[in-house]
């Protein structure tokens, strides 16, 4: 397991080396017992992930991940693995390392392995913005706020 996101306590989502996004939902307390459906099965390594907070266009939220393959695949909770996900985020060079979703819900911002941050509408789902500048991977990305987005990497 690469990343883990935690949309209410009892739901788990988490992406792995297995190439998958798995949803861990909880069953019962004491002890506790949680049911594991597979969201979405890529093609590499998933690294990162995030969830969008439930929206009037996306009454179930949205889960964001990206990894190996450099394609951040955006898609509902409820949908089965094989149908359509809502997006597929083109534009990264490398590994997607990093996401992030905006607590007002208008936008994703992403780091990679190719020095680079983006910021991507959702709805529109393209990008918006390039951040670029950092001399190594970007391993960490926050939507602090409206008009603020932080980057780290290491250089």
């Amino acid at each position: 397991v690469r990343a883990v996101a935690f949309p209410s306590s009892d739901l788990v989502i988490s992406a792995s080396r297995d190439a998958t996004v798995r949803l861990w939902r909880l069953l019962s307390q004491g002890p506790p017992k949680y049911d594991c459906s597979i969201s979405s099965h890529g093609s590499a390594f998933i690294n990162a992930i995030s969830y969008q907070p439930p929206s009037p266009d996306f009454p179930e939220g949205l889960i964001v991940s990206g990894g190996k393959d450099t394609i951040i695949e955006v898609r509902q909770p409820g949908k089965p693995p094989d149908d359509n996900a809502e997006a597929l985020l083109l534009g990264h060079g490398h590994n997607i390392c990093a996401l992030d979703n905006s607590t007002e819900g208008n936008y994703i911002v992403s780091g990679s392995w190719d020095s680079s941050a983006r910021v991507w509408e959702i709805g529109k789902w393209e990008c918006s913005a390039v951040l670029e500048g950092h001399q190594g991977s970007v391993w960490a990305v926050l939507a602090y706020d409206k008009n603020t987005i932080i980057t780290g990497s290491l250089a």
